[in-house]
């Protein structure tokens, strides 16, 4: 199986690529005319050279990092499989290639993905409680008459709880699915749903902690609570790969090292050195320790590799990608995924002013962060009450 490859941002379309997939070794190659380019896609396991790059089996299914960073998990890849299912292929014989061909034009990012099986739908306007619903009847087991509809709305977005990608009106009062225009009025949104095996107020909390983020100083995008009949409402946050009409390349820091997420394959110390490596930028290392604080302050252990990305932008720079998934979480067996100062439990503030030094900011800049977000999160209670 082959599958071409398009990098397609800030409005320009390149052919970039070929993926090809022989028994259980897929392989990529750039075209001459995308490496003229000169934009460096994914620097340090898929550099910019003419030659054919191999993937490890052992990680991906042979798939590399940058290309995995299009598929989905959990959800999103539940619905791919239903669908490719539904297309003939048994569950064991699903390859990389499939899920990717079934995308097409919709991962979060910036890459393509040709012969694509995926087709675009007429626009339709969307009743969250409705997908909400139906959502629930895919997770029991059951084949949804909306599974076409929740994949083309599911995109590649990651995760577990099931969610969509829409458009919404900058009132927040129409919620629609679109072509490949955006209306005027309207913008890109990811919305998660809450299932039979959430708390109700799931949608609430993530709400909060998306605000308290914010005044904690930490770069969000713009986050809403949707209203429902069912629950305390959608949690839904502003997508930062959209401008408009025009995508813009994301990169988490899973494909970046090819680290698995969903082991603890990657520590602060590691997450603070890629981003002074790759954004050569002070402000963004800082952001990455506001970041690092926060999770252990807020109970947010599931702070694996693919929750951190990287966006490149029109000149080729690197920087970090706004904050997602802050949410409290319990993490492994109580443990912080991505440990500090080699700690994954009872992680001190003393923990926190030392993995900062080592990556050159000070005890004093530290401690201030640390006592911005504090202060912020002792309003989380408040902030739940008046969102209510």
């Amino acid at each position: 199986m082959k599958l071409n490859v398009f990098y397609n941002a800030y409005g320009k379309r390149l052919f970039m690529g070929i993926l090809a997939a022989e028994n259980r070794r897929i392989f990529f190659q750039y075209t001459p005319e995308f490496i003229a380019e000169g934009i460096d896609v994914s620097p340090f396991k898929l550099p910019l050279k003419n030659e054919v790059f191999e993937g490890d089996y052992a990680l991906f299914d042979g798939l590399f990092g940058l290309f995995n960073d299009s598929l989905p998990d959990g959800w999103g890849c539940l619905l791919l499989d239903r669908k490719l299912h539904q297309k003939g292929l048994s569950y064991d014989t699903i390859k990389p290639l499939d899920r990717l061909s079934l995308i097409g034009a919709n991962p979060f990012g910036a890459l393509e993905y040709e012969p694509a099986e995926s087709k675009d739908f007429e626009d339709f306007t969307i009743q969250l409680d409705s997908l909400a619903d139906d959502a629930d009847i895919i997770l029991e087991g059951h084949t949804s008459q909306m599974l076409d509809d929740l994949l083309k709305l599911n995109g590649s977005s990651g995760g577990a709880r099931p969610k969509i990608t829409a458009l919404v009106s900058d009132n927040k009062n129409k919620i629609i699915h679109g072509g490949n225009e955006v209306p005027t009025g309207f913008s890109h949104w990811l919305i998660k749903f809450s299932n039979r095996k959430d708390r109700k107020d799931i949608g609430l909390h993530e709400y909060v902690y998306s605000l308290i983020a914010k005044n904690a100083g930490i770069v969000m995008p713009e986050t809403y609570l949707f209203p429902s009949k069912t629950s305390y409402g959608h949690f839904g946050v502003k997508r930062f790969d959209r401008i408009g009409n025009q995508k813009i390349h994301i990169h988490s820091a899973c494909g970046l090292l090819n680290a698995d997420f969903r082991v603890a394959s990657l520590d602060y110390a590691s997450l603070l050195k890629l981003t002074k490596l790759l954004t050569k930028n002070n402000q963004d290392v800082e952001q990455m320790v506001r970041l690092m604080i926060f999770n252990v302050k807020a109970g947010n252990k599931d702070d694996h590799s693919k929750n951190f990305s990287f966006m490149l932008d029109e000149n080729k720079n690197w920087k970090l990608a706004p904050a997602y998934d802050l949410t409290k979480s319990a993490g492994i067996n109580g443990e912080q995924t991505a440990m500090v100062n080699q700690k994954g439990i009872d992680i001190t503030d003393d923990d926190l002013i030392i993995e900062a030094q080592r990556i050159g900011i000070s005890a004093t800049k530290t401690k201030e962060m640390i006592e911005q977000i504090t202060s912020a999160l002792a309003d989380y209670e408040k902030l739940v009450k008046e969102h209510k």
